[in-house]
């Protein structure tokens, strides 16, 4: 392997850990599907807040936990409201939900907020193994389903075991390699549910020019024929990037609560400049020129 800043790293055996897997070998990208969620937090007295940890089931849940903040005191933290990576444009409105909730029941204000992102595999267990049936020194540990905090300590004992040449009983419960997730009903219809994005996203935008985009927006538009990607700051500055991610050619959405452009088909996001921000894209998004 060769680094971005040039050394070359050799090893006889590869584990990538990279959340989504940053290789298409394997097709991990369709046994999984990613999914976005979001956290607030506030501070709490400690004789006010809820003992344990506690998530909820269903449509809506919650997941509620304490946590010891730098100051020494404590944060409540509240997390749920859960979807599918670039398929909301109303991130704003799920922030607020958690907030309100973080208010009505705990009487806390809420001084944080952030997402996070994580593959969720159609049989909901996570994919540890080798890469493929071919690859004896690659391995990969992807699919945690938002549960990384426990499996990714099983990958780690099953892929040390695994190197180690020594039997894992949990081996092949989780074998990265097991053909079923692809023939299930899940799996059916997120992958139907990329190919209506990969098609039918290519409308988006195609009567609306950069003069459209407002201050502090993002929104698809059509420049010189060109699907472009036009985020505009609050300076007036117009950023335009490419609106097709180089993954694997769907077309990104705006994400207005953490300003960034996100793909529905994969999960690849990418900020407001087209840097990349997540994976499994390795490339960002090519720069446009908008006059």
């Amino acid at each position: 392997m060769i680094t971005q800043n040039g050394p070359t790293v050799i090893a006889q055996d590869v584990v990538i850990a990279t959340n989504p897997s940053i290789l298409d070998i394997g097709l991990f990208f369709a046994k999984s599907y990613p999914q976005r969620s979001y956290l607030v937090g506030g501070h709490i007295d400690a004789n006010r807040a809820p003992q344990g940890m506690y998530i909820g089931v269903g449509e809506g849940y919650r997941s509620i936990r304490t946590t010891p903040s730098d100051d020494g005191g404590l944060l409540l933290l509240v997390g749920g409201e859960g979807h599918k990576v670039g398929q909301d444009d109303a991130t704003d409105e799920r922030y607020q939900r958690l907030e309100d909730f973080l208010r009505d029941h705990f009487g806390v204000e809420p001084a944080y907020r952030w997402s996070s992102q994580d593959y969720k595999s159609f049989d909901k267990l996570p994919y540890i193994g080798k890469l493929t049936l071919t690859h004896q020194h690659t391995y990969v540990a992807t699919g945690f389903s938002l549960w990384g905090m426990t499996k990714s300590v099983i990958a780690g004992m099953v892929l040390s075991d695994a190197i180690l040449g020594r039997k894992n009983p949990w081996a092949d419960l989780y074998d990265a390699t097991r053909p079923t997730p692809l023939v299930t009903k899940a799996s059916v219809q997120q992958n139907l549910d990329v190919g209506s994005h990969w098609v039918g996203d290519r409308f988006k935008g195609l009567f609306d020019s950069t003069d459209s985009v407002n201050s502090g927006d993002g929104k698809l538009v059509t420049h010189k024929g060109a699907q472009v990607a036009a985020y505009r700051d609050d300076n007036g500055q117009l950023h335009a990037v490419s609106a097709v991610c180089p993954h694997l050619g769907c077309i990104v959405a705006w994400n207005q609560a953490e300003k960034s452009w996100d793909c529905p088909c994969h999960g690849s996001r990418f900020s407001c400049n087209g840097k990349i921000l997540h994976g499994p894209t390795v490339k960002p998004l090519e720069q446009k020129v908008c006059h």
